[in-house]
């Protein structure tokens, strides 16, 4: 028996949007996670909105919809993880909807710059989650990790709404 699954695609460069409307016609579920972007341009502040993820789009369909997904002309390949095609829980899919509805500015990195502590946020529109609370003393964001595509999203949570939920260990 087979059931639905969320899958990354990689698109072709700058194709994001022109794939998920494409995937959205055939009928499948697809979602493309846009940030805010305010930018100063020729003196005049402007809002923009680009993907949160470059290149990437989130479609959820059983494994024998694949086939029809890759003959789409904006489609580059599917996200792996090993050899394997990475399937992404329906659980991150409802947290970067969560995160971007509170923090659309947010931005992301890939999960192997994520370094710092583990922590609880406690409080908050992000209440019950888990990040990692970067090192960066200037910057105290957040990194939220969003497994088998290797990316992180970051947030800027007020340091009152979060616990370390680690202990350090001496040296």
């Amino acid at each position: 028996m087979h059931y639905y699954r969320w899958y990354a695609v990689f698109t072709h460069a700058n194709a994001e949007i022109e794939l998920c409307e494409q995937l959205l016609d055939m009928g499948y579920e697809a979602y493309l996670p846009l940030r805010t972007v305010r930018k100063t341009v020729d003196g005049k502040k402007k809002v923009a909105t680009e993907p949160l993820f470059k290149s990437h789009v989130f479609v959820q369909t059983k494994p024998d919809g694949l086939e029809a997904i890759k003959a789409l002309p904006d489609f580059s390949h599917f996200v792996r993880f090993n050899q394997y095609l990475a399937s992404i829980p329906a659980t991150h899919i409802v947290k970067i909807k969560t995160i971007l509805y509170y923090y659309e500015e947010s931005t992301s990195i890939a999960s192997s710059l994520a370094n710092g502590v583990t922590v609880a946020i406690v409080n908050g529109s992000l209440k019950g989650m888990t990040g990692i609370l970067l090192d960066d003393e200037n910057n105290r964001k957040i990194a939220m990790e969003i497994g088998q595509l290797g990316r992180c999203v970051l947030v800027d949570v007020p340091k009152a709404s979060v616990v370390r939920t680690e202990i350090s260990t001496p040296a």
